[in-house]
């Protein structure tokens, strides 16, 4: 079954994600989070909304405090490196090079998990988008074929060794139905330049999602948004 947001979407031929032409070794990212994988637990990790069965967790490499168990709220607000950075010295290189050869700041970025037959639930992260001048890039490090990604009607699966863009200020879930945990490193950069110049289409592409977005959100929020809020309203009076 299809939600309204994504019939509409899927009707008007909506694209949302997109592979950023950027090289280096998704393997050495890998190897370092595993070497540090045993330090990461330690870290108490940060409460990242409601809209998750308690299954998604994140570790920050750069972050608003500093601190490796916080996430910044506001994509408006500088971070710096955690105390975790000199865990990852080839990745941190690699973020780097990312922020020189696009010319921008970095924003969040952290390791992302979804375990195994856990879920994040639609949602919508309304400035997660190029039209705010903000860009949210996926590393996949760890990923198995039941993971179901859904950007509206867009079922995407990116595999490791690429770096990808995707339009989150559109509604999107996560089910992770597999057996593994799904492992991504999220990086948002702030301004970006000449990010999509590769993608002849992009132009086109981001008219049309302009176009329709209001039509979606007012179906998602509808349809999806505001009966979940009251019907947690009602569990908590309730409770």
């Amino acid at each position: 079954m299809l939600w309204p947001w994504q019939i509409i979407a899927k009707i008007f031929s909506l694209n949302f994600t997109y592979r950023i032409d950027f090289n280096f070794d998704y393997r050495k990212i890998l190897e370092e989070y595993i070497v540090a994988k045993n330090k990461l637990s330690q870290i108490k990790h940060p409460s990242i909304g409601i809209d998750h069965d308690g299954g998604w967790e994140v570790v920050s490499l750069y972050s608003e405090s500093g601190e490796a168990g916080s996430v910044a709220k506001n994509l408006n607000t500088k971070t710096s490196p955690t105390e975790i950075i000199k865990y990852f010295s080839y990745t941190n290189t690699v973020i780097k090079n990312l922020l020189n050869k696009y010319e921008c700041e970095p924003r969040r970025i952290r390791f992302s998990t979804l375990k195994a037959k856990k879920k994040i639930s639609w949602h919508r992260d309304w400035d997660e988008s190029i039209e705010h001048g903000n860009s949210r890039l996926h590393i996949p490090l760890v990923v198995n074929n039941k993971c179901q990604n859904n950007l509206c009607h867009e079922l995407y699966n990116w595999i490791p060794g690429g770096l990808f863009y995707g339009d989150y200020s559109f509604p999107h879930q996560i089910i992770n139905k597999g057996s593994e945990e799904r492992l991504h490193l999220i990086i948002d950069l702030k301004n970006p330049k000449n990010l999509f110049t590769h993608i002849e289409k992009f132009s086109t592409d981001e008219i049309k999602r302009k176009k329709f977005k209001k039509i979606i959100i007012f179906f998602f929020n509808i349809f999806y948004k505001y009966p979940k809020k009251i019907f947690r309203l009602f569990l908590f009076k309730n409770n």
